[in-house]
């Protein structure tokens, strides 16, 4: 199955990321009602750090279907 790594990832995995996208775009207040519902820090994930996160996800499901 070509999802099977993703399956690995949890939701909590990427709350550092959509803060920093939240933060990136200027939704500060968006980004602060999130980072205390979550009990996150403010980052500095940008998109390329997320797609970067994403890519590696999909590779490395890839490489344990071989």
């Amino acid at each position: 199955m070509a999802d099977a790594g993703l399956r690995r990832v949890v939701p909590s995995n990427l709350y550092p990321l959509v803060l920093g996208f939240l933060c990136d775009n200027q939704l500060s207040d968006v980004a602060n009602k999130f980072a205390k519902a979550t009990g996150q820090d403010a980052s500095t994930s940008s998109l390329l750090d997320i797609y970067s996160f994403w890519l590696n996800c999909r590779e490395a499901a890839a490489c344990g279907e071989q």
